[in-house]
């Protein structure tokens, strides 16, 4: 990777990274599971088979959820709690021990409320 360089990151879901990912490969890929001529490589195949476990949602409703958790946290936050999807205020509450500050009772489970909702 010499010579280049990132100019923007943006965090993005599980379940958008697989939309995308998929997106690649169906784009390039041959009926022998090669890509140009050339099997993919055990990082590509470790990837693919890691995004497909750990999916929760279809990408559309992971992006309207993040959307609608950014209201209440960062957008790190919201990807974070969008790929974990957590079922009670202690799981929630474990995503943010390491952040600055402290999030109220009433604002997580308002956030609770709408994981519930996409489950």
């Amino acid at each position: 990777m010499i010579g280049k360089k990132v100019i923007d990151t943006e965090p993005i879901t599980i379940s958008e990274a697989r939309e995308i990912l998929m997106q690649k490969v169906e784009e390039k890929v041959d009926e022998n599971n090669e890509i140009d001529g050339h099997q993919f490589t055990y990082e590509q195949n470790l990837t693919i088979d890691y995004v497909n476990k750990f999916a929760l949602l279809d990408a559309e409703d992971a992006k309207e959820l993040r959307g609608k958790l950014e209201e209440f946290i960062t957008p790190r936050q919201a990807v974070k709690v969008v790929d974990i999807l957590p079922e009670d205020l202690d799981d929630l509450r474990l995503i943010f021990t390491k952040e600055r500050g402290n999030i109220e009772t009433d604002v997580l489970e308002k956030i609770l409320d709408l994981v519930d909702q996409y489950r």
